[in-house]
């Protein structure tokens, strides 16, 4: 097998990563539909014992006062709205009904990828993307620079979009905070940190830490390490394990630079020794 098909072979991308993302998220949809276990506010301005939070059943239905039950799975807030006013205006002269979903238990927003407690959390009407990565435990160490927001419109198609993490999370941008919608995911992939040793006529030998998502090349690992010494050679020795066999390749460090061979992606635990030339 040749030198490059084993060298940029060995190297596995992150499964995590998602694709290309859309600038906007399509905003949670007036009409969007409760389910069992999601939780209603309701207000009934002329009678205030149908007022209060109900909690929809596994049946679909909510019960109140004066009405008894009533079959609400399925229909938005408004169509809920309707119905309710409608049912109240049999004993009531009006009725002025209002009709807020708290909570959607039935359309939990899904966070996974590099958090504490990756899973389900309920989505709220005011659930923010801080706040979900927070119910999940926050972020887990070998996360990467980017939270990815996946949502489906009500047309089925899927819409993306990607936050900084830094932005959000050190730098504070309260635009990256967007509101969650029901059922949204919330991605953040894992990034694992990976060790480049960098040995021989360099400036600062020793170990070079990257990202996995940064595709490390043989120049930046000398880069890295502070470029070569003014004794260094043009021969780069790469030693990588391979099936748990050790591999040797070498490198001419010079046609890299000059553009005549191909920059090498290092994998983890790759060692690099810049040779000294021999005067």
């Amino acid at each position: 097998m040749k030198l490059r098909a084993i060298l940029m072979t060995v190297l596995v991308a992150a499964a995590m990563a998602m694709p290309a993302l859309a600038q906007d998220l399509p905003l949670l949809s007036a009409d969007a539909t409760v389910g069992p276990r999601d939780v209603l506010d309701i207000r009934v301005l002329e009678d205030q014992t149908m007022s209060g939070r109900v909690t929809v059943g596994d049946n679909g239905q909510i019960i109140l006062s004066n009405i008894g039950k009533v079959a609400v799975a399925g229909l938005s807030a408004a169509q809920i709205e309707t119905k309710l006013k409608s049912l109240a205006e049999a004993y009531l002269t009006k009725a002025t009904v209002s009709v807020q979903i708290v909570e959607f238990a039935s359309k939990p927003i899904s966070v996974v990828g590099a958090v504490m407690k990756p899973g389900r959390i309920g989505a709220t009407s005011s659930t923010t993307l801080i706040q979900a990565i927070t119910e999940a435990g926050g972020l887990a160490a070998g996360h990467g620079s980017e939270i990815y927001v996946l949502r489906t419109a009500r047309n089925g198609l899927s819409e993306q979009l990607s936050i900084n993490v830094d932005d959000l999370m050190v730098k504070g941008n309260p635009d990256l905070n967007i509101p969650l919608a029901p059922n949204d995911l919330v991605n953040i992939p894992i990034d694992p940190p990976i060790t480049i040793y960098v040995m021989g006529e360099v400036m600062r030998p020793g170990k070079a830490q990257f990202h996995r998502s940064q595709n490390p090349t043989l120049l930046q690992a000398i880069a890295d390490a502070g470029g070569p010494t003014d004794r260094a050679s043009k021969r780069v020795i790469v030693k990588r394990n391979v099936d748990g066999k050790q591999k040797t390749f070498t490198l001419n460090y010079r046609d890299i630079i000059r553009g005549k061979t191909e920059d090498v992606v290092l994998a983890d635990n790759d060692t690099i020794i810049l040779e000294e030339a021999l005067f």
